[in-house]
């Protein structure tokens, strides 16, 4: 019987437990022994790994927040000594196969440990199952979380946007979703539920923010139809990459504590004037299960099958999903020296050239696979 060890890392997303329930479907059909590893990688540094009942019904992770088996973000990067602890463990346990579902960081991890474990000579292959809600992660072309975190953004500011015509004369909304590098979720808002709802501006990291250009614009805009509403992405910087606002607080991987943009950006209105409103969308983006993309929740769970599938043969990679016309899913095996590179930008084909709005195009590519039912 093969002994496998899943373990969930970095930040939560509405759809890493389904990624779990692919990664236990698969291992029960091969009758493998599945086993998870608390809160990340502490299990495994700490020798304790918990056997999963072959009889408990997992069922109700379909609809459960957060990270069911605990995450952590630890960096095997900061602290290699780490690896020996890992490896111990994974050589007295037998284990055939190790799966870590995480976001850049922890495919970080993931490579360092499939690397020290051929350097070590240990029959054990591992392989990484793809979460953000960023859409960031080289090598697939969308990633588990991502359509579920901007099925939340596109409700959301849609409701703030219709809220506001409820008055005469509105405010300028602020909205801010979250997104370091990447401005995929602060993108998706520029899809409509209603035609003509949408941001009068959207904002992203991709494109230097010029504040006084944005002031004037916003300004210019609540003067001419009596309300605006702009959505930035929390990671919005200046020409020399300087944060618009932030915390100033690093991680434990070094970056820098990301939020406060819109309640900066509002103020500035306030001072000139206007009626505004900070609005940080936060938590809500990756826990709000209620609002699920089935297609994200079909590619959660296959990617997390196929990872049992593909361990018993392949180590040193992540699973990737590959766009298809139909919205049918097929994986690739990408290396994880590539899965665990600098975190991917939204295509400069989606936003427009001026940089204060989002294309057609990216509604095109996305807007099915966000909202419509399906992928079963």
């Amino acid at each position: 019987m093969r002994k496998i060890v899943y373990l969930q890392g970095g930040g939560p997303t509405a759809v890493i437990n389904n990624s779990f329930l692919g990664v236990l479907e698969g291992a029960r059909e091969e009758k493998a022994g599945l086993f998870c590893s608390r809160h990340g990688l502490e299990g495994l540094i700490a020798g304790q790994l918990e056997e999963i009942p072959e009889d408990k019904d997992y069922a109700f992770l379909d609809n459960y927040p957060g990270a069911y088996f605990g995450s952590a973000r630890i960096s095997l990067k900061k602290n290699p000594e780490h690896l020996e602890p890992i490896l111990r463990t994974l050589k007295e346990n037998r284990i055939d196969a190790l799966l870590l579902n995480g976001g850049n960081d922890t495919m970080d991890s993931a490579d360092r440990i499939a690397r020290a474990v051929e350097e070590e000579g240990l029959p054990c292959h591992v392989l990484g199952i793809p979460k953000t809600i960023d859409n960031d992660i080289a090598g697939t072309d969308r990633c588990p979380g991502f359509l579920s975190a901007a099925k939340y953004v596109i409700h959301a500011v849609s409701s703030i946007l219709i809220d506001d015509l409820s008055y005469r004369k509105g405010r300028i909304n602020v909205i801010e979703a979250m997104g370091r590098d990447n401005g995929s979720l602060a993108a998706s808002s520029s899809i409509e539920l209603q035609p003509g709802i949408r941001p009068d501006f959207i904002f992203v990291p991709e494109i230097p923010f010029d504040l006084e250009s944005c002031l004037r614009r916003v300004e210019e805009r609540y003067n001419k139809n009596g309300r605006c509403n702009i959505v930035v992405s929390e990671g919005i910087h200046d020409q020399e990459g300087r944060p618009i606002a932030s915390f100033q607080q690093k991680d434990s991987f070094g970056n820098i504590q990301l939020g406060g943009v819109s309640a900066y950006l509002s103020s500035l209105f306030q001072k000139d004037g206007y009626k505004t409103r900070a609005i940080e969308l936060s938590i809500p983006q990756r826990a709000a299960f209620y609002l699920k993309s089935d297609y994200d929740r079909r590619d959660a769970h296959l990617c997390g099958k196929m990872a049992v599938k593909e361990s018993v043969s392949q180590s040193g990679f992540m699973l990737g999903i590959e766009k298809t016309d139909d919205l049918s899913f097929k994986h690739r095996l990408v290396p994880l020296t590539v899965a665990s590179g600098k975190a991917i930008s939204l295509s400069p084909s989606y936003i427009s050239q001026n940089g204060d709005d989002i294309l057609p195009s990216f509604s095109e590519d996305f807007k099915k696979l966000i909202l419509e039912e399906g992928g079963q």
